[in-house]
């Protein structure tokens, strides 16, 4: 009888706990669910889809870019946000081709090409959380900043943005500040810069925007001081153009122009930023 008990109270037990560990397990899902769910909205809200049609040998084609809506709260900051679509996003991987042609196969159909591509980025787990992490510094007034960089970190991350891509048989070199085309991807950095990245990206471009760009005077005397320095002794113009893409690197990192503006516009953002600057 005393046997019969406990195994029936252990058995008891074990349903409760069952019964405990799948409600535990429901709660979970559902905050699982809500945040995704929230994460789609927020990016669906935002952001639209811009597609632009080109003639190539003879054939229309069509590019598609994502912007932050013009009656967006974030449209203010959309360089930063814009960012993050555009490098952050799993439809851009190399190994994303094939998804990537299913999305080009709908033209000339722009309505589905736009749609296609705005469920593309609202699905993306990754874009989604730098997504919401950017926009609550903005909107959340009790938002917490807990990641912190320094200023060493600003300058290495915002030098990479100053790219030299390609060299002619002149030796000319051609050079961008470009949302795309730039050195921070094969910097190969252990620290996730993303948002730092985004900033410095919209930090220099509010700088080049202006009639007199002091950003963009310090860029062109640098990179001239940079081919000065290696033109008398190329000996090809691969190893020429490496040499000057890497001091241009580093001239950036430690030009006081680019520092100066950089920590301006940061004091000017830091209460709508994730994250902090320690000088």
């Amino acid at each position: 009888m005393v046997l019969l008990f406990l195994m029936k109270s252990k058995l008891e037990n074990l349903i409760d706990n069952r019964k405990s560990m799948h409600k535990i397990l429901f709660i979970l899902l559902l905050i699982s669910f809500v945040s995704c769910t929230k994460n789609n909205w927020l990016i669906k809200r935002h952001v639209e889809i811009d597609v632009f049609v080109f003639e190539n040998e003879g054939k229309l084609q069509a590019s598609a870019m994502p912007k932050i809506r013009e009656e967006s709260e974030f449209i203010n900051f959309n360089r930063r946000f814009e960012y993050l679509l555009i490098n952050f996003s799993e439809i851009h991987l190399p190994e994303k081709a094939s998804r990537r042609n299913e999305k080009w196969n709908l033209f000339p159909d722009t309505t589905k090409l736009k749609r296609f591509y705005l469920n593309e980025f609202a699905k993306d787990e990754i874009l989604a959380s730098y997504f919401e992490k950017t926009s609550m510094a903005i909107t959340d007034k009790n938002f917490e900043v807990i990641t912190g960089y320094s200023t060493d970190e600003l300058m290495t991350v915002a030098s990479k943005f100053f790219y030299c891509n390609k060299v002619f048989p002149d030796t000319t070199i051609q050079s961008y500040i470009c949302v795309g085309l730039n050195g921070i991807i094969e910097a190969n950095f252990t620290k996730d810069y993303s948002l730092l990245a985004a900033f410095c990206f919209e930090g220099i471009f509010n700088d080049l925007d202006k009639d007199n760009s002091q950003i963009d005077e310090a860029y062109t005397y640098q990179k001239n001081e940079a081919c000065k320095k290696y033109k008398s002794t190329i000996t090809s113009l691969e190893l020429y153009l490496n040499e000057v893409r890497t001091e241009l690197f580093q001239s950036m990192k430690n030009d006081s122009v680019l520092k100066y503006k950089l920590l301006e516009y940061y004091e000017q953002n830091k209460s709508n930023l994730a994250f902090k600057i320690i000088n």
